[in-house]
């Protein structure tokens, strides 16, 4: 019997600014990053260039997986620390410090204690309930008046819903995490060896694909002799499946607007139903590992390394990781993610954060301090120029900038750095306009042309054709479907999601795997409803009756 593993569709974030240096000149000399007072803040009204005497701001933090400090550091004590002290004479004191796995379960004990610290990093859920609480200080005025340009133009580069998520009964009540949802929309990707080796054409529709599914699974592309491999990767979410529903119009966890104009829920639409139909085919016909259901990333990762996948649905920087690192002998190759219709693909855009809003506690004396360490962050780590400032305040092999105690991430940097590698090829800028980061993307697609052949994945992601050309089209067509419910989840969301979302995976496997027929569809869309979707659908309503006014 066939064996498989896999891996989930990944459009995570959290390894998005390894990779995401880029934008304005550094006028450090190379010695101290930009001075984010001089810069960016030429908005803003009394900020000083640096508090004198200096101010403590508490907060709360987590460690990316990659996160080191160096000998004597931790995250009260190092360059970014000791440098927004000594500059700005903003000193900040982390309370406490936990895996990001643990962070969820800390920070609700904190606000369920009542004791929170003067900004932090919250959920949608936990926002609401704190501004609920009267714990949060109103950021409208503060934001109107201090915010620096640098950070202006992020939030509207992030999409106009991004700050209006951030802002209840008409007041700014936190500043969002922005992300990275515009350059996250999916890609197909497919090993290059099988398809050449079969003559099979570029696909364009959902049929299409299957035709390549059925023909890596029944006509031995591996040359083994052996019924042992599989067209497609899926896991046992089925989140890898997120694309090719994205293909026949459906969404997940989504809200769209329905032909009355309300807003309805995507996951009972029958654009799902036809999506998950088409899965049951390809799933009866051997496309997909048999054992999918119990698998998750890491054995969908082991089948994909053990050469046994032809094809997986991700994201943008997929070549690089899971598929260089797994099969680094063998190039994967980037298309746009096929339609049932054959019409280009438009992907499903979030709201566009990254999983928080930044909140700062009612009471806070200097509230607008957290612009000058938000700008401080973004001169630092996606504008400098200078290698000497990315050696200290990045690294991304240690992850040295994930230090910083406020963040937010630029929209499109993975495409803007795509962008830069293409208008150096064709003369329109110089070596010198680029940043560290960029200047090592165009290092390594130079030295795989040069015949390191293992570096494959950086041409497959910026190179022309690749993964970044695909989406940055997609950004230039404005081809989103966005959501269209923005704002923090309702109360009987915040009750009833994790069940209404176990309802969903049971009955979604079932029909994929042909334990419930297709019609069981039907019975989830009604049973959905009556679990306390039709109520969510009402708050989901009233609250967009708001917006329209």
């Amino acid at each position: 019997m066939k064996r498989t593993v896999k891996m989930m569709l990944s459009l995570s974030l959290i390894a998005v600014p390894v990779l995401a240096a880029c934008g304005k000149t550094d006028e450090s000399g190379g010695k101290e990053p930009a001075d984010s007072g001089k810069q960016g803040t030429e908005a803003s009204k009394t900020v000083p260039e640096k508090y004198d005497p200096p101010i403590e701001l508490t907060t709360v933090n987590y460690s990316f997986p990659t996160t080191k400090f160096a000998d004597g550091e931790d995250i009260n004590n190092n360059i970014w620390t000791r440098t927004l002290l000594e500059k700005y004479g903003v000193k900040v004191k982390t309370l406490w410090y936990v895996p990001e796995t643990e962070y969820l379960k800390k920070t609700n004990l904190m606000i369920a204690s009542g004791e929170v610290p003067d900004f932090f990093a919250a959920t949608p859920q936990q926002f609401r309930q704190l501004y609920e609480a009267g714990q949060l200080e109103d950021m409208t005025k503060v934001y109107n008046d201090y915010a620096p340009e640098s950070i202006k133009k992020v939030m509207q580069e992030a999409g106009e819903t991004v700050l209006k998520s951030a802002t209840i009964d008409g007041k700014l009540m936190a500043i969002p995490w922005s992300g990275v949802a515009k350059e996250s929309p999916a890609i197909l990707w497919i090993r290059k060896d099988w398809k050449e080796k079969l003559g099979l054409p570029d696909p364009k529709t959902i049929d299409d694909l299957a035709a390549i599914s059925e023909a890596f699974t029944k006509k031995d592309p591996d040359g083994n002799g052996k019924d042992d491999t599989f067209g497609l990767a899926m896991d046992k979410d089925l989140a890898m499946a997120g694309g090719l529903m994205n293909g026949f119009g459906a969404y997940t966890d989504f809200w769209i607007k329905d032909a009355s104009g309300s807003l309805a829920y995507s996951e009972i639409q029958p654009q799902m139903k036809q999506a998950l139909a088409k899965l049951a085919d390809m799933y009866k016909a051997g496309h997909f590992d048999p054992e999918f259901i119990v698998k998750d990333g890491n054995k969908v990762n082991e089948s994909i390394g053990a050469g046994k996948i032809g094809m997986m649905i991700g994201g943008r920087g997929s070549a690089n990781y899971p598929l260089v690192t797994l099969t680094p002998n063998q190039e994967w190759q980037a298309y746009p993610m096929p339609t049932v219709d054959g019409q280009p693909f438009k992907a499903q855009l979030p709201l566009n954060i990254f999983s928080y809003y930044w909140v700062v506690k009612k009471g806070t004396k200097h509230p607008e301090a957290i612009f000058k360490m938000m700008d401080f962050w973004l001169q630092t780590f996606y504008y400098n120029k200078s290698e000497d400032v990315f050696n200290k305040f990045v690294v991304p092999a240690s992850a040295v900038w994930t230090y910083s105690p406020a963040k937010i991430y630029l929209p499109d940097i993975n495409i803007e750095n795509y962008r830069k590698a293409v208008a150096l090829e064709e003369g329109k800028i110089k070596p010198e306009d680029l940043t560290p980061n960029q200047k090592t993307m165009i290092d390594r697609m130079n030295q795989y042309k040069g015949g390191q052949k293992n570096l494959w994945g950086e041409v497959a992601q910026n190179g022309p054709g690749g993964s970044a050309s695909i989406i940055d089209l997609i950004i230039k067509e404005d081809r989103f479907v966005p959501n269209q419910f923005y704002t923090t989840p309702t109360a009987t969301m915040a009750e009833r999601n994790e069940q209404l979302k176990k309802l969903r995976n049971e009955t979604f496997v079932k029909i994929v795997t042909g334990n419930q027929g297709i019609d069981a569809f039907d019975k989830y869309a009604a049973d959905w409803k009556k679990q306390g979707g039709d109520i969510i659908t009402k708050e989901v309503n009233d609250w967009y009756a708001t917006q329209k006014k």
